[in-house]
Formats: structure tokens, C-alpha cells, sequence
């Protein structure tokens, strides 16, 4: 394989663990329901039916937050994109949440970096020309914060 592809690899699957830490993450405080949204998931259900892929509803599916996620005491649902960066680029975050403020209002952004998790509404980090604040929920204590972190340290190399 070629140094991009290579790379391109890399960056597939740190991006797929982050995925799977922030979902195991909120899963275990026993405080949210995670479902599965992202493009990746839904997209061949509806081939599969029939729809097109050049589709309109399909287009606009395509950039589709990760995860619908379910405060299981209020019930209030957040649309949720997750992303992996080894570090925290400010110019990055915010054309990450421009690109998805054009269909998804409103969403949010996890970013997990090595050195920690990162959160907030897109709107807000686009007021703030990208910056995003550390992940700061009465839910997600930080001691679970950390355990989760070392998990996804633990694939950086």
C-alpha cells in the first residue's frame, strides 16, 4: 500500500474508534439511549428499498450526523457528529460545523483528541469561529471522561 492509503486507513479507523468510545461512553452512564444515524447506516436501507442513490432525500442524507442521541430523562434527542483529531485545530472545527449547519440544525460536534473530549452545538461553535469547548456534562462524569480517553489513547500511536 501506498503512504496515503495508508494513512487514509489510519484516519478510517481512529475515526471509527472515536465513534465507537463516544458511543460506549454516554451508553455507559445508563443516561442515554445511542442510536446509530450516520450516512453509512442509513443510506443502503434505502437503496435497498428502491431509492436512488442520486435521490434527493439521499443527497441530504449524506451528511447526516453520526448519532441521534436520547436523554433518557428529558427524552430530548441530539443529533450528534462525531470526529477524531489528534489535535485541536480551531480552523478545522469550524469547517467541520459550517459544512454540517447547511442541513442539520440543529446538530452537535464531539471531537476527541488525545488530550481529551470535546462538545458543543454547531451554531455556538460557529459564533465562536470554531472554538469548542471541553466536554463539560453533569452526566459524563469526568472520571468516566478519563477512562474513556485512556481507551482511545491507547490506539494512538
Amino acid at each position: 500500500m501506498k503512504n496515503n492509503e495508508v494513512s487514509f486507513a489510519r484516519n478510517l479507523v481512529k475515526g471509527k474508534i472515536a465513534e465507537t468510545v463516544f458511543a460506549q461512553m454516554l451508553r455507559s452512564t445508563g443516561q442515554f439511549t445511542v442510536l446509530e444515524f450516520g450516512y453509512e447506516k442509513i443510506i443502503p436501507e434505502l437503496v435497498g428499498r428502491g431509492q436512488g442513490e442520486n435521490d434527493e432525500m439521499v443527497e441530504a442524507l449524506r451528511t447526516a450526523p453520526d448519532f441521534a442521541v436520547i436523554n433518557n430523562k428529558t427524552k430530548v434527542v441530539h443529533l450528534i457528529e462525531v470526529k477524531y483529531r489528534k489535535t485541536l485545530k480551531n480552523s478545522e472545527v469550524l469547517s467541520i460545523v459550517k459544512r454540517m449547519s447547511q442541513s442539520w440544525n440543529p446538530s452537535y460536534l464531539f471531537l476527541a483528541t488525545v488530550q481529551g473530549f470535546y462538545f458543543g452545538e454547531v451554531k455556538e461553535i460557529i459564533k465562536r469561529k470554531g472554538k469548542i469547548e471541553l466536554l463539560n456534562h453533569p452526566q459524563i462524569p469526568k472520571a468516566t471522561q478519563q477512562s474513556f480517553l485512556k481507551i482511545l489513547n491507547d490506539f494512538e500511536s
